[in-house]
């Protein structure tokens, strides 16, 4: 078991075995501490939880023995990175972090700022690549840390939720949409013609999903990797709609296009992800705990 294996495990025991509440306490999403469970008792090989129905009820005396254990281990490991901690000032190193570049531009510029400033020592290597490319060179070991939007597709790799926000539809403030009071449903959506990102994109792999399920034909217009030649579409033609993140479109706010929430919410989440074999290296290791700590009071930022 790695360390946030052990995190996971003990949070899921301190929370009475509620997954949606360790979730929230994790700040990860619930498909990614499930997925963490079958992983745990994969490798293990051994029945960790007692299960009544498919829901986790308590331990097993595997289980027991195991939580035990793993809060000693917990405890030092805490102790480990409070004096690594303490030692940061003379970090030294290289830590390779991969962005997708849509995220890098609009959560992630300020917080690159910060973290060179405050560690000299450590040298940032900036990747940008898509989500998929990101989880595939993180198992390869070609970077250590991936920045992408959430969840994780990949076996393997572990992430911690890092900022929120939501997928929001952008209109010329002539189209109908402005007469709409309230998130617009998919339904009125599938009536547009729509400019988003392309589907390497992981907004768009769930757009998809999401009118696949609503059993819905999106009418796309044009798909890019340009994210502002979607909202410069929207702002020229009012029979166009875009469908981008809330923070990518803070800067065409108020102008010649509007934006309004989706129904149901349709949310944007950011991970900070890593694999076992990664965060072995204490440097790399400080770097996801440093960023952790940064954006842990920049949750959500609203554009209104």
């Amino acid at each position: 078991m790695d360390i946030n294996q052990i995190r996971y495990l003990l949070t899921i025991a301190d929370n009475d075995f509620n997954l949606t509440r360790s979730a929230e306490v994790l700040h990860i999403s619930q498909p990614a501490i499930s997925k963490a469970i079958k992983d745990m008792e994969f490798k293990q090989q051994v029945k960790i939880f007692n299960r009544r129905k498919g829901k986790i009820v308590g331990l097993t005396r595997y289980g027991i023995t195991l939580v035990k254990e793993s809060k000693k281990v917990y405890e030092q490991y805490i102790e480990m990175v409070s004096k690594l901690n303490e030692l940061s000032e003379n970090s030294n190193g290289t830590v390779r972090l991969g962005i997708a570049p849509v995220i890098i531009s609009t959560v992630f510029n300020d917080a690159l700022i910060a973290f060179i400033n405050q560690n000299p020592g450590i040298q940032l290597k900036i990747i940008e690549r898509g989500a998929y490319e990101l989880q595939r060179m993180l198992i390869l070991g070609d970077i250590d840390l991936a920045v992408i939007v959430s969840p994780a597709t990949v076996e393997g790799i572990y992430e911690d939720l890092i900022y929120e926000n939501t997928v929001r539809v952008w209109f010329n403030k002539e189209h109908r949409f402005n007469d709409f009071t309230g998130p617009i449903p998919f339904s009125e959506i599938e009536k547009e013609k729509i400019v988003t990102l392309t589907d390497d994109f992981m907004v768009t792999f769930q757009l998809n999903k999401r009118f696949k399920g609503d059993r819905l034909k999106p009418n796309y217009f044009l798909q890019t990797q340009s994210w502002d030649l979607i909202l410069n579409l929207v702002q020229r033609d009012k029979n166009l709609i875009g469908i981008v993140a809330a923070p990518i479109g803070k800067n065409y706010s108020d102008h010649a296009i509007k934006n309004a929430e989706i129904t149901p919410e349709f949310p944007w989440k950011i991970s900070i992800c890593h694999t076992m074999n990664s965060t072995e290296d204490p440097t790399v290791e400080y770097a996801k705990n440093w960023f952790l700590k940064y954006f842990s009071k920049y949750k959500k930022i609203s554009i209104d």
